[in-house]
């Protein structure tokens, strides 16, 4: 074996002493190297999926932005006010309607007191070959139709002589029948028929006043229009306040608020709706603040037990405030039919909406069953611990999900005030489609110009489209019904 020289031994060990000092330094070095890649690896991760969840949220806020502005495609889905959805086919598709009845497609006959005009018409000979006809019969049809005033020169106009007098006693002028500062005006049919177009079948003034030119050939202006809207107003003000009162007295009330701009010194751009439970009295207040105020001013009553949805401005109101089931089904359902959503977390969600149709549908019969107070509070235990269950959030949950899980756990005692009171119905149903003729006439007249005629607008809907909902046999017969009633009164 050769011997090492001094030099290499030297060299050798000045090696073994540089491995000895560097390796530690180097290990230290590779364990510190490995946490920071492994540090940066979990930040990259969390970013990424950060950013799945914005691109995500931002799919679903534009999804929800284009069915604002675009609408739903018709697809016959399962919602509770029977809207459509996104256009994909149904998860649950509609019920078999029931067909037509055959009694639809024809008119009834009317009564022998009805008839007001009678014709014959006779046949002697065969209208083809002149051949005399034998065994004849009568056989008796009914035909209805209208008459249309600028056709037939329908239109009254009548021309009034009234005689004043100057009383020496009093020092006024007399009249025996109180004299109009216009010479002329328009009768009452007239004033009825604008109130009538504007609050039932919620017209434009320019379509009123096209209908009554072409109908009854009489010429109204805009102004006209105003002042006898404003004028059937004051004498249905009683009547409003009536309809107010006899919601307070029921058993529960509706609220919900929509868009109603008022052009010239409005008090806000809303317009709100409270509607009883039991029947159609409905109460309008247009023109108002989205604030809280407005709902206090509303409501009144605060022990009255009303059905809202998850608006903030409704919290407070009263200690018996129940939640709308249908809303929060909407939201579930929308994230269940979502395209924006990848497959696994939209079939994540459709389950969840699955089991939370069977819980709404295990609630709506036991709101629907006669009340037994027993029965309801052991009912509604057993509900609050599926709601637990079922709300507490999972790692599949979208962000979205996540959130409204969190909202409806933390109002699972609103949401179950239907089941432990009785008549407080289980959705907000009610209120969303009395408001929906209120947000029809916005979309055609763009609200009202001013604050007056906001209130103006108030009392006339909330009185005519209350009457008409109870279905009376005749509008304006119950119109001036109440004309009277509160004239005498």
């Amino acid at each position: 074996m050769e011997k090492l020289s001094k030099a290499e031994i030297q060299k050798r060990l000045i090696k073994l002493r540089n491995y000895e000092v560097l390796y530690p330094r180097l290990k230290a070095k590779y364990v510190k190297l490995k946490a920071r890649v492994k540090f940066l690896e979990a930040e990259l991760a969390r970013e990424r999926r950060e950013r799945v969840e914005i691109v995500e949220m931002l799919k679903l806020q534009i999804e929800e932005l284009r069915a604002m502005v675009f609408g739903k495609k018709r697809g016959g889905g399962d919602d509770h006010e029977g809207r459509g959805t996104s256009g994909k086919k149904p998860t649950n598709p509609p019920k078999n309607k029931k067909p037509r009845s055959p009694a639809s497609y024809r008119r009834p006959t009317p009564k022998d007191e009805e008839v007001t005009h009678e014709t014959s018409h006779g046949i002697e000979d065969c209208s083809n070959c002149g051949e005399p006809l034998v065994n004849l019969r009568e056989v008796v049809r009914y035909l209805e139709d209208i008459v249309i005033p600028a056709l037939t020169g329908g239109k009254t106009v009548t021309k009034q002589r009234i005689e004043t007098g100057f009383c020496k006693k009093c020092r006024k002028w007399r009249s025996s029948i109180s004299i109009r500062k216009q010479i002329c005006s328009l009768g009452e049919n007239v004033r009825q028929r604008i109130v009538y177009c504007i609050t039932i079948l919620g017209m434009t003034f320019e379509k009123v006043a096209r209908d009554l030119q072409d109908t009854f050939g009489i010429t109204v202006g805009d102004g006209e229009m105003a002042n006898i809207l404003t004028m059937e107003a004051a004498k249905l003000l009683p009547e409003y306040h009536h309809i107010d009162a006899r919601i307070r007295s029921g058993p529960c009330a509706h609220l919900d608020e929509t868009g109603w701009p008022v052009q010239k010194g409005g008090e806000g751009q809303f317009g709100w709706v409270k509607t009883a439970s039991d029947s159609p009295d409905t109460i309008f207040r247009l023109g108002r603040s989205r604030g809280k105020g407005n709902a206090k001013l509303l409501l009144k009553d605060p022990d009255q037990p009303i059905v809202t949805d998850d608006y903030a401005a409704y919290d407070g109101l009263t200690d018996q405030h129940a939640l709308c089931w249908a809303h929060p089904k909407r939201k579930f359902r929308d994230l269940a039919e979502s395209s924006t959503l990848m497959d696994e977390r939209r079939e994540h969600c459709r389950q969840f909406y699955e089991q939370f149709k069977i819980l709404m549908k295990a609630v709506k019969a036991v709101v629907d069953s006669p009340y037994d107070v027993k029965v309801r509070l052991r009912e509604a235990g057993k509900f609050r611990s599926t709601i637990f269950e079922l709300m507490t959030p999972s790692a599949g949950d979208p962000n979205k999900l996540a959130t409204f899980k969190a909202t409806f756990l933390e109002n699972t005692e609103r949401y179950l005030l239907c089941v432990l009171k009785p008549n407080i119905p289980m959705t907000n149903n009610k209120a969303e489609r009395s408001i929906r003729p209120l947000v029809i006439k916005r979309k055609l007249s763009f609200g009202s110009k001013t604050q007056k005629g906001a209130d103006v607008m108030s009392i006339l809907l909330s009185v005519c489209l209350s009457t008409w909902w109870s279905k009376p046999t005749n509008f304006y017969e119950a119109y001036r019904a109440m004309i009277r009633k509160w004239k005498t009164a």
